[in-house]
């Protein structure tokens, strides 16, 4: 296995400094709780899944202030996504002038790198890997659910103008001197710099922002 141990911007960044600053970040809101729900928590008994339901609500309450702060009523932020024919839910969508972004949040600690398995000849896929958890999983799993909001909007004369975009928004990670890097088309980062990247400026103006919503809404019940 060739662990290349850059971030996104090449090898020596393998020192902490704070998260770096950008939009101002909300205040009066609890701090996150946890990493959420894992394995181990589905394991554990009532109190546990509790705790872990209340992280997640933070984690996300704090996700959507973040997001409100930066765009104010040009951002529109739908949870809990029902994904059709299964029991699974698209976390967050976030409609924007910039585009439609599908979201996730994980507390994971650690330095975050790339790993390349296989020979020098034939290398995989590149890995995400936050500390030395393998967080792949969580790409493939944005990577489906783009391919749904997708759907949904191919379905409108409108639909293929408007890109939609996959995140991963890790709220405790440590990432030396890198920036935001994308993996397997997912666009990997901070909270702040999220924000900047969904409230930038785009080709759609605020009605056309509500319609997109409104379809996602529509078709994506909660």
């Amino acid at each position: 296995m060739v662990d290349d141990g850059r971030t996104a911007r090449g090898p020596g960044s393998r020192f902490s400094h704070p998260e770096p600053t950008g939009l101002p970040e909300p205040t009066g809101l609890p701090e996150p709780a946890g990493d959420g729900p894992d394995e181990a928590g589905r394991r554990a008994g009532p109190g546990a899944r509790t705790w872990s339901r209340r992280a997640e609500g933070d984690r996300r309450s704090r996700l959507r202030a973040t997001l409100e702060v930066a765009g104010g009523e040009c951002v529109i932020v739908l949870d809990d996504r029902r994904i059709p024919g299964s029991r699974a839910t698209i976390s967050m969508i976030a409609v924007a002038p910039a585009g439609v972004f599908v979201i996730d949040a994980r507390h994971h600690k650690g330095l975050v790198h790339t790993k390349r398995p296989g020979a020098f000849d034939r290398l995989d896929p590149p890995e995400l890997h936050v500390g030395r958890k393998n967080c792949t999983s969580s790409l493939d799993a944005l990577g489906r659910q783009v391919e749904i909001v997708r759907a949904t909007l191919d379905g409108t004369p409108w639909g293929s103008e408007v890109t939609v975009t996959a995140m991963l928004c890790l709220t405790r990670a440590e990432w030396g001197l890198a920036s935001s890097t994308r993996i397997r088309d997912v666009w990997v980062g901070w909270p702040r710099l999220m924000a900047g990247t969904v409230c930038s400026p785009g080709i759609m103006n605020l009605p056309s922002v509500r319609e997109v919503a409104r379809v996602i809404d529509t078709r994506l019940p909660a």
